[in-house]
């Protein structure tokens, strides 16, 4: 396997464009690993639609969110809400 090339376990959630292109013009290739740094968190599908997107300014990226989360339907957080287990606590 290792003979064959390089492989890059990539494990920062946070690439440099610098680095993303050397990584492509050395052909290497990148197992990227899983974003989830919690099983109870849900992925941030915000930052695979905005990934590799440069902002001129704090505004630009708030516009830019908000422009993303208004395009989710309305039942964009359903599935995982309905996910959650309903808890009754006896006092």
């Amino acid at each position: 396997m290792l003979s064959d090339g390089v492989i890059l376990l990539h494990d920062n959630t946070h690439t440099a464009r610098k680095t993303h292109k050397l990584l492509q013009k050395l052909k290497w290739e990148v197992w990227s690993h899983p974003h989830l740094y919690s099983p109870d968190l849900a992925p941030n599908l915000g930052s695979i639609y905005l990934s590799g997107t440069m902002f001129s300014s704090n505004s630009d990226v708030k516009t830019a969110a908000e422009y993303w989360r208004n395009e989710q339907g309305s039942d964009f957080y359903q599935a995982e809400l309905n996910s959650y287990s309903y808890v009754q606590i006896n006092t």
